[in-house]
């Protein structure tokens, strides 16, 4: 199936969802919208980290952890491109509990109008990675 500009933008309003969705607190908002064989790719180092093959497991056991170290009420958009059935996202997250900041690069596919993949990198995680910490031995 060709991609057209209509394609373009009804990608670019899936991924949209996702933020506005989490800015509002809400974030399994996505759901609808994510393929049956979602797979989510974020580095190793983190708890949610590596492949997570399933809508499920994104909505369930990776989305859950992000909401424990960031706090969406201080997102904000560098970029978003959008080109055939990809959108890159370049964010700032507030990372919870603290006054610092996080620069996330999110590349998303899609396919029919649903996402198919999200590949995650993190910009300078150091505050993150104290967060995540602090979480862990608070257990």
């Amino acid at each position: 199936m060709p991609v057209t500009d209509r394609t373009v933008e009804l990608n670019r309003s899936v991924v949209k969802s996702f933020y506005e969705g989490g800015v509002r607190g809400d974030i399994t908002a996505i759901a609808s919208h994510l393929h049956d064989k979602f797979v989510c790719s974020a580095p190793n180092y983190l708890p949610w980290g590596g492949n997570t093959p399933s809508a499920y497991g994104y909505l369930n056991v990776v989305l859950p952890q992000v909401a424990k170290v960031l706090d969406f009420s201080r997102f904000s958009y560098d970029s978003m491109t959008a080109e055939g059935d990809h959108v890159v996202a370049l964010i700032n997250v507030g990372v919870s509990d603290t006054d610092a900041m996080i620069k996330i690069s999110e590349h998303w596919s899609l396919e029919n109008g649903k996402a198919r993949s999200i590949w995650v990198a993190y910009y300078e995680p150091a505050a993150l990675l104290e967060r995540i910490a602090r979480t862990a031995s608070s257990r």
